[in-house]
């Protein structure tokens, strides 16, 4: 037997360096929260390497390996050990059988409670045989401190070491006679190892065993979830296909319905074609006909022309005689004398005229040029106007006329001037009103303000400073709005200095002495200065200018108060004279001896200041706008005057203007001629002979009129029909043309379209009518009328519905297949292979992967839960068989295992367990076990397959979600331990009573349901132990027997002894008087300090009788 002897504790938990002896029989005692249960995590942890304290006695307790270590208090992240802490358990053992001491022992070392701990941090020490605590260096003598990692080793002998948690379970499980931890003993010992938790957790007889009896489930999850995922992405690549197929069959179907609608106007356009061209071929035909018409017609109207012709000519003769008859006589040589004379007179009369009307001319437009001087301010007497004007005044008209030249000229470049002038004004100010608008002021000197400010930012961000500058009235505000006026005028263009923090002065000076004359009349504050000066300044004083400044800005504040604080505020001018320098709102301001009046500022301080010049400026906007456009009207009037004066002087006007009187008299003298002349040749008209002769020449001469006018018809009837031939002529050849043309169409249409010439002739026939009663025009009209809406309709129908959905596929399935007719082929390929190839082969593998999920829930889930249900029937008779050696008092337990009472699940238990779940191998599939396999039963396998796998497929959704598998609890389809019912079956040994646990439970107290699971634990340790010839038979018990009475515990105790196993139980003072006396050694858990103690522990008094009922005791606790 291997017995724990003693154990060393250092730094762990309110432990700071305590070692106790351990004995047969050992017990340890101490009042709530004083850290008894740490100690058994101590050993658990040095022995197991496990690290899930939760897991060990109260679950709610958050005890975790880095609070033990750091020694987590009640507050929240309060540790007494909160920085490198480093921590020993050292558990000293005693061999019986070789009759030797060896220790095993672990380090902790941690950086701090919420920094996690690296593989290197923690290390397993088992040492040879002969080795005891003493010799082993837990402290460095010389810091006194836990001894470092390196200097860990005894003087003699060989310690070895492991910092793999896996390797030192194995090391210890063989160093304590369990043999190997991977082995099936060494598990069922890492397992069970953690018995001896507060039964307080333990709510009922199942939640035992699945805690301590039956292991959980070892099944592996991740192919069955990989399968069920494959199976998952083959159901979407099949959806997928098949939406990809329907979307190709709605292209395929669509295309085949345009493929009609384009046959149907192809068709209708060869038929067109055809009565297009049998049309034309009957036009040259038609237009031959006209031409021979023509033909006849222009050779009767030459025959006519040639008779109008000699007619013409024999009229002619006539006339010449009669008036060569009226010419030979006297009267007649006298009157042609006259007619010549009176055309000569009427050409002396129109160039007299003419004459006369440029001078005419002249005098308006000197009348228009006097007219606009005189609106341009510059009148001329009304005697030099040309209507009072005589030859002889007119030098004085030409004198006055240069002497307006000059200051004409003067006036009207001033107005072009004023009109500039007011234009820049207004831009400026428009300018300025944007600028106000979005914010931003423009301040005067050409906003040199602003020029100064930003040169000084932009060197102080070179240097890498804050581009802190600020304009001094930005600073400002003014409490009472009605001495803005006089604040903002007293202090003048000083509103417009630069503040800089003083920090930054010197590099704002360099900037600003750079820019030389260009600061205008702007100044850089001194603020080192001011802030100097301000450590000396009074208070300011209530009735001061300065007192109406306020500034978040200290130095601004202070700068303000240097110019305004010495200037006293009046309200009435009356006071002004009572001190040296006063002011008052209206802008009266009193120096030493002088009184002024102050020029209302423009505002520049404040919120309101931007407000109110925004206004002011809109105002001038406005003004301005209005004296431009008077200013344009007068530079306009100016502008016609001084144009009209141009072309007056520098022109011929006044020279024209001075032929005015003589061109009068000549047009008079001119006019009286040749109404004499006309006189004159009316009375030789009026001789009766010779008006006989000439009647008769002016019949003759109509005569010879109406002849010329003869031949002139028939000669414009030859010109009309030649030109009508000629146009005949043109239409036939185009209409050959046409012809030629038409039938080179539907040549070139019926070559490329073949098949569909018998169907456009059928067409045409259809369009004709019966007997083609329909012309050949009329039909192709109808024919290109009707190719009109057919060819809308295919279009329609292509951009509507076949070109979105071929669109629409190929940004879904990232395809380039053009669009239109042109693609339908490569989308009606691409459907068929689809539809015989890849969906048949999806299919198959989808068929193929649901009958390997099928296969491998099989292998791994059901014939393994069939194989988990016959262990545990195996464990209970193993254990059965140790529990029946146990009696307890008078009574001997044993556990029953029976399947469960639950309808479904008992369904479920007797497919599990059916001989159809037999084992697979690698040969076997599910087409092999259908062949032979019961319908019924492979139902009722896929009814649970579908339960189980419900839980599968939340494990992957929690996977995906990316929550931790750890987090998502599989339902009890997939625990075998779920099928089964149990029970412990009590036997009176005295009586031989039987009697379950489950109905004894419901009639008796918490400690008699307790006793069992005691002795279960005992049992189950025993399987471990028994097994080896020399093995540690240890038991830790926490909150021991916290529910039992004195004569429930006494048996108890007794069984520990008969057993010979090695007991550390742990409870509160109240148990004490109970169990203490059969113990070997007891100890008291004291809180010492800030640390706790371990010390022997003595009753004084013996202890009374115990008298209280169970229930009450229960109560009390």
């Amino acid at each position: 037997m291997i017995e724990l002897k003693r154990l060393k504790l250092i730094n762990w938990h309110n432990f700071e360096n305590v070692t106790f002896d351990c004995a047969r029989l050992t017990y340890m005692i101490g009042v709530n929260a004083v850290g008894k249960t740490t100690i058994l995590d101590a050993i658990r942890y040095c022995l197991t390497t496990n690290r899930n304290f939760n897991a060990l006695g109260n679950k709610k307790s958050g005890r975790t390996l880095q609070g033990s270590v750091h020694a987590k208090q009640r507050g929240e992240n309060a540790y007494r050990r909160p920085g490198r802490t480093v921590a020993y358990i050292g558990a000293e053992f005693w061999d019986t059988a070789k009759r030797v001491p060896f220790v095993i022992a672990v380090r902790v070392e941690s950086e701090g409670p919420m920094q996690e701990l690296h593989p290197g941090d923690q290390t397993w020490y088992i040492s040879e045989d002969g080795c005891t605590l003493e010799q082993l260096p837990f402290i460095d003598p010389r810091t006194g401190a836990p001894s470092a990692k390196e200097d860990f080793k005894p003087a003699t002998g060989r310690l070895s070491y492991t910092r793999s948690p896996s390797e030192a379970r194995d090391r210890i499980c063989r160093a304590l006679g369990i043999g190997r931890a991977s082995s099936p003993l060494g598990k069922k010992f890492n397992e069970v190892f953690q018995m001896g938790t507060s039964m307080d957790e333990i709510p009922n007889f199942r939640e035992f065993l699945y805690q301590y009896i039956l292991p959980q489930p070892e099944l592996d999850l991740d192919a069955l979830q990989g399968d069920r995922v494959e199976l998952e992405n083959l159901h979407a690549v099949l959806a997928e296909a098949r939406t990809r197929a329907a979307a190709l069959e709605t292209i395929v179907n669509d295309g085949r319905e345009a493929a009609e609608k384009e046959t149907a106007a192809l068709v209708n356009r060869g038929a067109a074609l055809l009565a297009r061209a049998a049309a034309d071929a009957g036009e040259d035909a038609t237009w031959q006909g006209h031409l021979e018409a023509g033909n006849r017609q222009l050779e009767t109207l030459n025959a006519q022309y040639e008779a109008a012709k000699n007619a013409e000519a024999e009229a002619r003769q006539a006339y010449l005689a009669a008036h060569s008859a009226a010419s030979a006589s006297g009267e007649g040589a006298a009157l042609d004398v006259m007619t010549e004379e009176l055309a000569r007179k009427k050409s002396a009369l129109d160039a007299a005229a003419r004459r006369a009307a440029g001078a005419e001319a002249a005098a308006n437009k000197v009348t228009a040029l006097l007219q606009s001087l005189g609106r341009s301010g510059f009148a001329i007497g009304k005697d030099l106007w040309p209507e009072a004007l005589r030859a002889e005044t007119l030098p004085g008209l030409t004198d006055a006329l240069s002497g307006v030249e000059k200051p004409l000229e003067e006036q009207y470049f001033a107005a072009r001037q004023a009109v500039a002038d007011l234009l820049r004004e207004q831009g400026a100010k428009r300018a300025e009103l944007d600028a106000v608008s979005g914010g931003k002021w423009v301040y005067p000197h050409g906003d040199a303000a602003t020029r100064v400010r930003d040169a000084v930012n932009a060197e102080l961000q070179s240097r890498g400073m804050t581009p802190d500058a600020k304009i001094f009235c930005e600073l400002l505000a003014v409490e009472d709005e009605s001495w803005q006026d006089c604040v903002e005028a007293c202090l003048g263009d000083r509103r417009f200095d630069i503040l800089v923090p003083p920090a930054h002065y010197a590099a704002a000076k360099s900037a600003f002495v750079a820019l030389k004359e260009k600061v205008g009349p702007i100044s850089l504050l001194d603020t080192p200065g001011i802030r100097k000066a301000n450590r000396r300044t009074d208070k300011i004083a209530p009735d001061s200018l300065a007192a109406q400044v306020t500034s978040e800005n200290p130095l601004a504040a202070q700068y303000a108060e240097t110019i305004l604080g010495r200037i006293v505020c009046c309200d009435t001018p009356d006071t002004l004279e009572q001190y040296p320098d006063s002011a008052t709102r209206d802008l009266l301001r009193h120096h030493p001896f002088r009184l002024e009046r102050l020029r209302a500022p423009q505002r520049y301080i404040g919120l309101d200041a931007r407000r109110t010049r925004a206004e002011a400026l809109t105002a001038e906007l406005e003004a301005l706008a209005e004296r431009r456009r008077a200013a344009e009207q007068t530079e306009k009037t100016l502008k016609a005057a001084y144009d009209q004066y141009q072309n007056a002087l520098r022109g011929k006007t006044l020279e024209e203007l001075g032929a005015l009187w003589d061109s009068r008299a000549a047009l008079t003298a001119a006019r009286q001629a040749y109404t004499a002349q006309e006189q004159q040749l009316a009375d030789c008209r009026e001789n009766p002979m010779l008006q006989q002769l000439y009647k008769e020449e002016e019949a003759r001469e109509k005569a010879w009129d109406a002849a010329r006018a003869a031949v002139e018809q028939v000669g414009g009837d030859i010109r009309v029909c030649q030109k009508q031939l000629a146009s005949c002529e043109a239409e036939r050849k185009k209409a050959v043309e046409t012809a030629q043309t038409s039938a080179d169409a539907a040549n070139a249409f019926f070559a490329k379209y073949p098949l569909l010439e018998p169907l456009a002739r059928e067409r045409w026939a259809a369009l004709s009518g019966p007997d083609k009663a329909k012309p050949d025009r009329a039909v192709a009209q109808a024919a290109e009328k009707a190719q009109t809406k057919l060819d809308e309709a295919l279009q329609l129908y292509l951009t509507g519905t076949l070109e979105p959905a071929q669109k629409a596929y190929n940004e879904r399935y990232v395809c380039d297949y053009p669009l239109g007719l042109a693609g339908v082929e490569q989308y009606r390929a691409q459907y068929e292979s689809l539809v015989r190839i890849d969906l048949e082969r999806y299919a198959a593998r989808l068929e193929q992967a649901q009958k390997d999920c099928k296969d491998r829930f099989r292998k791994d889930i059901l014939f393994r839960m069939k194989d988990d249900i016959f262990n545990a029937r195996r464990q209970f008779r193993e254990l059965n068989k140790v529990m029946e050696q146990l009696t307890y008092g008078e009574e001997v337990y044993r556990f029953e295992l029976e399947p469960s009472r639950d309808p479904q699940l008992a369904a479920f238990y007797q497919v599990i367990v059916d001989k159809g779940n037999q084992q697979m191998t690698d040969s076997d599939s599910l087409d092999n076990i259908a062949a032979t396999a019961d319908p019924v039963y492979e139902r009722q396998v896929d009814e649970l397959m579908e339960k189980i796998m419900a839980d599968v497929d939340e494990n992957t959704r929690a996977r995906q979600e990316g929550r931790r598998p750890e987090g998502v609890t599989l339902s009890d389809y997939v625990d075998y331990r779920t099928y089964l019912d149990y029970d412990i079956k009590v036997t009176n040994t005295v009586s031989g009573q039987q009697a379950d646990l489950s109905r004894v439970s419901r009639d008796s107290s918490g400690g008699e349901n307790q006793a069992p699971f005691y002795v279960a634990i005992c049992a189950s340790l025993l399987q471990i132990y028994q097994k080896s010839e020399n093995s540690i038979r240890l038991v830790l018990l926490d909150e021991a027997f916290s529910k039992m009475t004195s004569d429930r515990i006494r048996p108890m105790m007794e069984l520990f002894r008969r057993l010979q196993l090695q007991v550390l139980l742990i409870s509160t003072v109240e148990k004490s008087t109970a169990i203490q006396p059969y113990c070997d050694i007891t100890y008291s858990i004291v809180r010492h300090g800030d640390a706790n103690a371990i010390a022997p522990f003595y009753r004084l008094t013996p202890p009374a009788p115990e008298t209280e009922e169970p229930q009450k005791e229960n109560e009390d606790e």
